[in-house]
């Protein structure tokens, strides 16, 4: 199959093109933060006059490329997140893609992606509450819903790998003299759930043989409570730790800490995220190990802070 997979060199979408070619199809890349490679072609998705750069005749868009950092402008997340996402649209409706597959994200949910047991149908919150970064997501699903291009949501929650800049980096950043941050009701029996690099692959591998679902999907790989997770990235770091007491006001100063963030959010409220529909549709129950997860999480950032991608 040919297959376009944006934003290849962002931390996703680089995984995803590397899984699905090694799995025998004939991918073409795009990437735009850096200087194109010999089989990639460099373009902003956000000014439709450099979409002619892109190859011809795809069968499948996997459009991964986009913008998480909290710390960016709106005008940057509009532009990267739905500009992007609407002109591509546009682009595979006259190549008439026959599957378009969109890495969206839990955020889209807005403050309801705190919590336990939300599956696919929680209200979409985050398109007119939220943080740019919901707002964002949350206007890219609509515009693909009303697209006519044939189409599947993915909604990954934190997701790791080889380059993972949230969950691992967080613990990596916790586990350590200061302890991990525990906010007044926190609890360490809070569920949670993540996505890992390599059981994305897998399930757009099987999505892509599917064919579109015309509807979002939880891409869970992973549910556990934040206690075992806590303890599986100690063991796996050969580290002691303790919890430790945090004030909402001292929470609020580490928001930009996209990490730390993460996991005082985790242990409060809970990420947890059904993935009934990922198994009845498709039939995947990962069978990835936790701690190679992990392991592959923590793989280049012990010593230097990554950016987001």
């Amino acid at each position: 199959m040919r297959i376009l997979v944006t934003g290849a060199d962002g931390f996703l979408g680089g995984h995803l093109a590397d899984g699905l070619q090694q799995e025998g199809h004939e991918v073409f890349r795009s990437v735009y933060a850096r200087a194109a490679g010999s089989d990639e072609v460099r373009v902003d998705l956000s000014l439709p006059d450099q979409l002619v750069r892109l190859p011809a005749r795809v069968d499948a868009v996997v459009h991964a490329a986009g913008n998480v950092d909290p710390t960016r402008s709106r005008s940057v997340m509009v532009s990267a997140n739905v500009l992007a996402t609407k002109h591509l649209l546009a682009w595979a409706a006259q190549q008439r893609c026959r599957h378009f597959v969109h890495f969206s994200s839990v955020a889209v949910y807005g403050a309801l992606a705190l919590g336990e047991e939300r599956d696919e149908h929680t209200p979409r919150l985050g398109r007119v509450l939220g943080l740019p970064y919901m707002r964002t997501k949350a206007h890219a699903e609509h515009l693909v819903e009303q697209s006519g291009v044939p189409y599947t949501l993915l909604r990954p929650p934190a997701v790791l790998g080889a380059g993972d800049a949230v969950v691992s980096r967080g613990f990596l950043d916790a586990l350590g003299p200061g302890g991990l941050p525990m906010l007044p009701g926190a609890s360490r029996e809070r569920r949670v759930s993540l996505a890992c690099v390599e059981g994305l692959v897998q399930i757009v591998r099987l999505l892509l043989t599917y064919g579109p679902l015309y509807a979002p999907l939880h891409a869970v790989d992973l549910e556990l409570t934040f206690g075992e997770l806590a303890a599986a990235y100690a063991r796996v770091l050969g580290r002691e730790f303790q919890y430790v007491p945090t004030s909402w006001a001292q929470a609020l100063r580490l928001r930009n800490e996209v990490g730390l963030a993460w996991l005082i959010a985790s242990s409060r409220f809970g990420q947890h995220y059904r993935c009934d529909r990922l198994v009845s549709k498709l039939g995947y129950r990962s069978q990835l190990s936790l701690d190679s997860a992990i392991q592959s999480g923590l793989s280049g950032l012990q010593g230097a802070k990554l950016g987001l991608f």
